[in-house]
């Protein structure tokens, strides 16, 4: 089985790239509105993606997005090329529409003319999605907040894993920007990253490369995680280690 499928609930697929097919072993979201659908990236490329898309669909518009521009969360883009019709309705005379990879693309798309700040609202028909920039790991980095479940997904900047870090000043805000919209009441019920790269046991990560997990962390992170996350990142840019993250400049 190349892609392990999870219903959160009956307009949530939460599927993941297995680690047989990649070390990466990424984590994608398909979020199913009334009359659009959004899959949050694509995986690594590396095994077919587009079936099992389609086969979840239920005639909604696709939407293609990224929570950044690293390969292995754009590799599966070019099964999305604009062509009508697919395996599920081969009538379907609407392409896919695939976001574009760079911050201006993103920002035009989503509507973000003060990038990186601001929250754009985006409906995808009787479910509206909040969609923040957050730079710091990519820079075309965002988080999607899902109002309907209560889930935040943070991609590549919280997960149980290496947090690397590229840009530490710009990370830290938008960390920040992100502890305080929780803060402010808005309810986040859990977290989902992009990638497990940890144990159940506190602060232990397993080696890169790897493509076996036992004792796997799990993937959702409460919201306490993330004001610990804020927390941390006031100290000078290094390696800090958490009982959930590794926090890993680069």
């Amino acid at each position: 089985m190349d892609h392990q499928v999870h219903r959160y609930d009956e307009r949530t697929v939460i599927i993941r790239q297995a680690l047989h097919t990649n070390f990466e072993a990424p984590f994608l979201y398909l979020l199913l509105g009334s009359e659009r659908a959004l899959l949050l990236d694509t995986g690594t490329g590396h095994v077919p993606l587009r079936p099992l898309i389609d086969s979840l669909l239920e005639g909604q518009q696709l939407i293609v997005a990224h929570t950044h521009a690293h390969g292995d969360h754009v590799g599966g883009d070019g099964e999305f090329a604009a062509t009508a019709g697919s395996a599920r309705d081969p009538l379907a005379s609407s392409p896919p529409e695939v976001v574009g990879l760079t911050p201006g693309e993103v920002a035009t798309y989503f509507g973000l003319p003060n990038w990186p700040e601001g929250v754009a609202q985006f409906d995808l028909g009787d479910r509206v999605l909040d969609i923040f920039p957050i730079p710091g790991h990519h820079a075309s980095h965002i988080a999607v907040y899902d109002r309907a479940t209560r889930l935040l997904f943070t991609g590549d900047t919280v997960y149980p894993g290496r947090l690397y870090v590229a840009d530490w000043p710009a990370f830290r805000a938008s960390v920040s920007r992100l502890a305080a919209f929780v803060a402010a009441g808005n309810p986040v019920d859990w977290m989902l990253g992009a990638h497990i790269e940890m144990s159940v046991r506190p602060g232990e990560d397993y080696p890169m490369g790897a493509t076996e997990h036992p004792d796997e962390h799990e993937l959702r992170l409460a919201p306490a995680v993330l004001g610990e996350l804020d927390e941390v990142l006031t100290a000078e840019p290094q390696r800090i280690v958490r009982q959930s993250f590794i926090v890993y400049p680069v």
